[in-house]
């Protein structure tokens, strides 16, 4: 394996020009935007549940005292 003593010379060579690693550039982009996609998604399909659970909720109509009584699924 061969050293690098002068990283100006060694980036500006060739073999090298461009990126420094594999990848670099297109695979960052596809992971971010997988990750705003996933973490969008995550957003919106967390929202929809606790919606849909406090729409439960509220259809039961407790009482103020209700939990005096102990109620269960409250």
């Amino acid at each position: 394996m061969a050293t690098v003593t002068n990283w100006i010379d060694h980036l500006s060579a060739k073999e090298v020009v461009g990126a420094v690693y594999p990848g670099a550039g297109s695979t960052e982009t596809l992971l971010v935007l997988l990750g705003l996609v996933f973490w969008i998604g995550w957003h919106y399909l967390t929202a929809k549940s606790e919606s849909e659970k406090l729409s439960r909720l509220a259809s039961k109509r407790h009482g103020a005292n209700d939990h005096k009584s102990n109620i269960t699924n409250w």
